[in-house]
């Protein structure tokens, strides 16, 4: 009954189509157009430009320095301009701006797509100076002001992920003259410590005008927030977003990262244009494992208790025996030793002696002789001060966390922020990868870095840890290049445009960890993520 009720499943997940995301599509000549003339004007300076200027010229990212808006001094700062281009497809544009007083310099690093009316752009900044900056703060890597309005102003979006029926639910706001819809994601645990890019929204918006739009994307994988504002006069809207808060000064050779910011200009259809949005992540923004694109798997899983080595190998050799299709099998939770609780059970990669006497790895060559992938669930930024990386390293537990979904549970977190635990961590797991014969590396957990508790470094903990995580995931799998990397962060929590370019999501909520897997609810959750990741 239970392999009836699973087959039963995927039937129903596969076969299901949802025609509006279906069709394949290309960017209008007009679309490519508008978006070539945003890059001219922006990037590259150019002044005059023919046909219908829908936004403003002036810097399409602000902050505050030493407490004086960007808009106030950027023009008198030096700046200089390069393009080059990437390949046959894409161009690089870069513009730098350098304060001549404190040696403040910003690196705006856009990409200018050619086969699809979209641009995306990164900010840096970098102390060249010889003492601390004045503090940065309020960092908008996303502020733009869009003409043409008509008066008409639709925003539409998505929930995030909180565990219920409705996660990533389609929500639609109308925008009156001289309102703002505020769109953001924080779940933050451990009072300022914490959080994740998908929990209250998904952070991906569309803006839809009369007859075109604009589509945003965000890549951070930690707590934003975005505005959209309408003029008074309805004559133009602001756009605004950027990490939740910033608050920080810059020591000298410091540098910092925004968020990724991605925008895809759209006339006419407001689906067909999430098509090309889809097409354009399917491109640029998803996992190319051994550098061929993914294309799903069919996947049996499992709790890693209940079942010892045996009864796993059992169920491995169960779809081969009677000509059943599965491409991946999954062992989740439950594979080290749980006697020390939760927390320790997680924080360490060692198989429970007592079901897997030989280990992981028979489990894997069992997979692979019968044509699977082998999936293996773990958290690596937490650890316990009784086994594994927490005893050997007790220097590197840093501030315990209390977790608000397990009551009682308190956990300590590694911080991918700290140069030295990062490299361990691609090695240690790297090191795991290879020994447990790994395909599917399914990471749990969320956020866990330090708190800031210097008043003149508020988000620095938070942007240092992010960037140190990107460099731990990029060393996987530059380690490993056919190697998957499963976003699991408690069921759905960590879709951003970094992490789904580095990601699959196979287990999008943890609504599904009571086990009831109603079919209604997964293709709601598929609806619902389908206009905005592949």
């Amino acid at each position: 009954m239970m392999k009836f009720r699973i087959s039963i499943a995927i039937s129903i997940a596969a076969g299901m189509v949802f025609p509006q995301f279906a069709a394949a599509v290309s960017p209008t000549s007009q679309e490519m157009e508008e978006t070539r003339r945003f890059a001219a004007i922006q990037f590259q300076g150019v002044l005059e430009a023919e046909g219908e200027v829908l936004f403003d010229s002036g810097p399409f990212f602000s902050f505050l320095y030493g407490g004086t808006a960007s808009a106030e001094f950027l023009g008198s700062w030096d700046l200089k301009r390069a393009s080059r281009p990437l390949d046959e497809k894409r161009t690089e544009h870069t513009l730098t701006y350098t304060d001549p007083e404190t040696g403040l310099v910003i690196r705006c690093v856009g990409i200018e797509y050619r086969e699809f009316p979209a641009v995306e752009w990164v900010l840096y900044f970098k102390n060249t100076g010889l003492k601390d900056t004045p503090i940065l703060e309020n960092i908008q890597a996303l502020d733009a002001t869009f003409r043409n309005l008509k008066n008409i102003l639709t925003v539409h979006h998505a929930q995030g992920t909180d565990a219920a029926p409705s996660d990533f639910s389609s929500q639609t706001d109308a925008v009156a003259p001289g309102a703002e819809l505020k769109l953001f994601s924080h779940g933050k645990r451990g009072g300022k410590r914490g959080g994740g890019p998908s929990i209250e929204s998904l952070p991906f918006f569309n803006v839809e005008l009369s007859g075109r739009g604009f589509l945003f994307g965000l890549g951070w994988t930690g707590p934003w927030a975005a505005g959209i504002r309408q003029a008074g006069d309805a004559g133009s809207f602001q756009v605004q977003a950027g990490m939740e808060e910033t608050h920080l000064l810059l020591h000298p050779g410091e540098e910092i990262r925004s968020p990724r910011i991605l925008v895809l200009f759209w006339q006419g259809d407001r689906l067909r244009a999430h098509n090309l949005w889809r097409r354009l992540l399917l491109s640029y923004y998803s996992p190319q494992p051994g550098g061929k694109p993914f294309t799903g798997l069919i996947a049996d899983g499992n709790w890693g208790s209940w079942m010892n080595a045996e009864r796993h190998i059992q169920e491995i050799n169960f779809w081969a025996e009677n000509d059943l299709p599965m491409e991946c099998y999954w062992v989740d939770a439950g594979w080290t030793d749980m006697s020390l609780g939760w927390e320790a059970h997680q924080s360490h990669q060692v198989p429970n002696p007592e079901l897997f006497p030989h280990g992981i790895r028979p489990l894997a060559d069992a997979a692979h002789q019968r044509g699977m992938k082998f999936l293996l669930w773990m958290v690596p930024e937490s650890v316990h001060p009784a086994v594994g990386i927490g005893k050997e390293h007790p220097e590197w537990l840093g501030q315990p966390f209390g977790h608000a979904d397990y009551s009682g549970m308190v956990f300590y977190g590694l911080d991918h922020g700290d140069p030295q635990v990062n490299q361990y961590m691609i090695e240690h797991f790297s090191k795991i990868v290879s020994d447990y014969g790994v395909d599917i590396f399914r990471q749990d957990g969320g956020n866990l870095w330090p708190e800031d508790t210097d008043p003149s470094r508020i988000g620095m903990s938070q942007i240092r840890y992010i960037q140190g995580f990107y460099e731990f995931w990029d060393g996987l799998l530059k380690n490993h290049p056919h190697l998957l990397i499963d976003n699991c962060a408690e069921g759905g929590r960590k879709i951003d445009l970094e992490a789904i370019r580095r990601s699959i999501v196979l287990w999008r909520s943890d609504y599904q960890a009571a086990m009831t897997f109603d079919p209604v609810v997964n293709q709601g959750y598929n609806r619902g993520l389908l206009p905005w990741i592949p």
